[in-house]
């Protein structure tokens, strides 16, 4: 079995997708985001980046010679998080078992919308016309969501877990319209966060610091600069209420809370390659383990920590070998 907890992005953008030759370094697809814990897959939203992830996935399967299951966990269910789905080559296949899971305020929510997004109005397949097997299932913010030997599935949150079990938990965020699920993804001791579509508070959003306590990644939007935040950049509009976050507004929650690693996530479409990495610039001035999240980036976390070395709060002591 693969003992890492491996991160891959394949859409970093808000809003709208945003080719050109300006974007090509950071990428122009819309939030998506790949977790493979073991032999598990886990997407997080479908914008467009899950278009070319889909391909990938059934090209993985055709090698292997398996079919595909993957658990799809929609943070929100806005345009720019749901656009890729349609195009999504897994869900066309009979030997493909989707698991999808996001917020709604009833058990059909979720399914309705999917519904809407693939209506013969908007789109020429059906939800029901895709042949791959889908579990859909509104989850609240009391619930855990759990991935072990039966399955993907959502419980209590004081169910016990296996050894090999992935956890996720949810934390309901308000500060977006129309709220918004974060996550926090917890296998074999090690820890991802992705908080999208999000908004700074003054002094720190306390609630998803202590949410995001002492997470190995903390994905963290960051669409605005603070300038365009406040109005004060030309050509943009001011954006304060718009439920997105400036790098400082990321940095702030990631200091706060101690995490690892911060990653800059959901960039302005109008943003280029060199704005963003103003963007990152800033945020290490607050956090100095920032990066900004970029089409391809991938993150290894090592589940089997070294038997050499010996961890101390934060900090890690490493031992010589003796014959």
């Amino acid at each position: 079995m693969n003992d890492d907890l491996k991160i891959k992005f394949w859409g970093v953008r808000g809003s709208y997708p945003t080719p050109g030759a300006n974007t090509l370094k950071v990428g122009g697809n819309t939030a998506c985001v790949e977790i493979q814990a073991g032999s598990k897959t886990i997407i997080l939203d479908a914008g467009t980046g899950m278009i070319s992830l889909g391909r990938e996935l059934a090209r993985r399967a055709a090698l292997e010679k398996r079919g595909i299951e993957a658990l799809l966990l929609f943070s929100h269910l806005h345009h720019d998080h749901l656009q890729g789905f349609p195009f999504f080559v897994p869900a066309y296949l009979p030997n493909a078992r989707l698991h999808i899971f996001g917020p709604g305020n009833s058990n059909e929510a979720l399914k309705n919308v999917l519904e809407h997004n693939q209506s013969a109005e908007i789109f020429p397949v059906s939800l029901r016309d895709m042949a791959s097997t889908k579990q859909i299932q509104t989850v609240q913010e009391t619930q855990t969501i759990v991935w072990d030997e039966a399955g993907p599935r959502a419980v209590g949150a004081n169910v016990r877990l296996s050894a090999e079990a992935v956890a996720i938990r949810i934390h309901k965020s308000y500060a977006h319209p129309g709220c918004v699920f974060v996550y926090r993804l917890t296998w074999r001791g090690k820890t991802v966060v992705y908080a999208t579509d999000t908004e700074g508070y003054v002094g720190t959003d306390r609630k998803l610091a202590a949410f995001a306590r002492d997470a190995d990644v903390l994905i963290h939007d960051a669409q605005y600069s603070a300038e365009h935040y406040y109005g004060a950049r030309a050509g943009f509009p001011a954006t304060q209420g718009f439920g997105h976050s400036t790098p400082e507004m990321a940095g702030e929650v990631a200091a706060s809370a101690e995490v690892g690693q911060l990653i800059l996530f959901h960039h302005d479409p109008n943003y280029s390659d060199a704005m963003v990495a103003e963007q990152e610039d800033y945020a290490k001035k607050i956090f100095a383990d920032s990066c900004a999240a970029r089409e391809g980036l991938e993150i290894e976390l090592n589940t089997i920590p070294d038997p050499l070395t010996v961890k101390i709060g934060r900090m890690a002591v490493q031992y010589a070998k003796h014959d």
